[in-house]
């Protein structure tokens, strides 16, 4: 049976609705507005514009089902529900695939205040100056990742595939990053290593 709400109910609808719509606006600017320590620029990169080519351009749907996935993430920053290191991942994540650099930059660098003792928010980095044409920056965070948690393979390889893809005449940053991987992982590492000597 439908039942009218009296109009004191109807506005204090109104009011919660506008309180939650505040209320995730608000963290959402306090997350994204506050400092936090910048993982650098390496002065050897000039980053001309700050977004790129989205692989979503054309698609409105899925520009709009991302954007909203940014909404419900920041809105979960600081709840406890979800690991706010996660959390700032998936974030930028999302705004890299909207070719939105600058914000991607800021929420991989609150993941990396977070911790830095993970490596994941510092691969982010890369690929992010990566795709912003910012190649020693983008070296310097691979190199991060992989003195992170130098245990991890996959961070190695994304560093040598990289160097040798993207700056592949640089012989000092290609023999670090070949030691660091033989620091590691030893003789096991030269089958692996085959491909970028």
């Amino acid at each position: 049976m439908f039942m009218m709400r009296s109009p004191r109910k109807k506005s204090l609808a109104a009011l919660a609705g506008i309180a939650v719509v505040a209320g995730v606006g608000v963290g959402a600017w306090w997350h994204f507005s506050h400092p936090v320590k910048v993982f650098p620029i390496n002065p050897a990169d000039h980053i001309s514009s700050w977004t790129f080519k989205s692989p979503y351009d054309g698609s409105q749907a899925l520009t709009d089902q991302t954007k909203a996935d940014v909404a419900r993430l920041t809105a979960l920053l600081g709840k406890g529900e979800a690991d706010d290191y996660s959390l700032y991942n998936a974030i930028g994540n999302d705004e890299n695939l909207l070719g939105n650099g600058e914000a991607a930059y800021r929420a991989y660098n609150h993941a990396v205040v977070l911790d830095s003792s993970q490596g994941l928010a510092y691969a982010n980095l890369g690929n992010l100056m990566t795709s912003l044409g910012a190649y020693y920056t983008a070296a310097d965070a691979y190199a991060a990742a992989v003195h992170a948690q130098p245990s991890s393979l996959a961070f190695h390889l994304e560093r040598l595939q990289f160097l040798t893809t993207k700056l592949p005449d640089n012989m000092d940053l290609l023999q670090a990053a070949r030691m660091d991987a033989r620091a590691q992982f030893g003789d096991n590492m030269s089958a692996i290593l085959a491909p970028y000597e």
